[in-house]
């Protein structure tokens, strides 16, 4: 009886504990099921935004009472902010036209999306879509350079050379995605190289980046004496994600970097036909990292080639 008893007992506890361990599991699939839902709940909102860019609503703006010139070929300007409006005036790339207000209706065009304009034309006064204006413009050599930035969406900046009203050439560049800034413009001489390569302008701008707001670029820019307009060189003037940092500065054939000891910089001397790029590479958290590097590109008379 004493055994009958004892197996009794034995029985009914491993009845409880194998209802407790049931019990157990149970919990834990609702929680691991609960969880699945709530992900696949939230699934469909996450997505979208990750796939955003931190640029994807920035538009290009025209400033109020300022001058631009028209960039588009036979751009009509209309009697309302329509495209359906009456056309009052037909205008040409690098005629001018005076920013009277900016409207609250958008146009897009594939990835370009800009505003309408109130702008002023001679003694006229109409309507314009934004896209069509250059956004920059400059004369160099008796040229006439426009620069109109399409959109951050699009990642190019689009070139027209004019001369005398006439448009010579143009050209396209692929850079990233630009934000729509006042145009630094700086003017290098093209005779310290031989051949002449031709005028070289060179303008920064400012490209977003994935991680932080953006960085500057220079992209310096070949106008030949015939207006044939292409690209001579790109570089990075410096950036910053912070604690890493890097400056860098080019030099021309003729040009000398003087020596900064409080950088740990030395002289630097430019070669024939050659530009020097020199990068310093550092760390704001530790004071032992400070690297120089340098890169040189030697021009052969149509083109500047990598040199090892």
């Amino acid at each position: 009886m004493k055994g009958r008893k004892k197996n009794d007992s034995l029985e009914k506890r491993a009845i409880q504990l194998q209802f407790l361990l049931t019990r157990f599991l149970c919990q834990i699939c609702s929680i691991m099921l609960f969880r699945a839902i709530s992900i696949l709940f939230f699934l469909p909102f996450t997505l979208p935004l990750l796939g955003q860019n931190h640029w994807d609503n920035i538009l290009p703006v025209k400033a109020e009472n300022k001058t631009y010139l028209v960039f588009g070929e036979n751009v009509n300007i209309r009697k309302d902010s329509s495209l359906k409006s009456e056309v009052i005036a037909k205008l040409q790339p690098g005629d001018p036209v005076k920013i009277i207000k900016q409207t609250n209706i958008l146009l897009a065009q594939g990835l370009t999306k800009e505003y309408w304009y109130e702008i002023q034309t001679g003694d006229k006064k109409g309507f314009v879509w934004g896209a069509l204006l250059a956004d920059g413009a400059t004369e160099i050599g008796g040229f006439q350079l426009l620069i109109r930035n399409p959109g951050a969406n699009t990642k190019k900046i689009e070139f027209k050379l004019l001369k005398g009203g006439k448009l010579v050439s143009s050209l396209t560049l692929s850079p990233g995605p630009v934000a729509n800034e006042d145009w630094k413009f700086t003017f290098y001489k093209g005779e310290v190289f031989s051949p002449n390569p031709g005028f070289l302008i060179g303008f920064r701008y400012l490209v977003y980046s994935e991680i932080e707001y953006g960085q500057q670029e220079e992209t310096i820019l070949r106008i030949t004496e015939n207006g044939k307009i292409g690209e001579f060189f790109s570089w990075n003037p410096g950036a910053c994600d912070p604690p890493s940092c890097m400056d860098t500065w080019i030099l021309f054939p003729g040009d000398i970097l003087a020596k900064d000891p409080s950088i740990g910089r030395k002289e630097y001397k430019s070669q024939t036909n050659t530009i020097l790029e020199i990068t310093r590479s550092y760390d704001l958290d530790d004071e032992s990292i400070n690297e120089y590097s340098v890169s040189m590109k030697k021009w052969n008379g149509k083109k500047l080639q990598d040199i090892k």
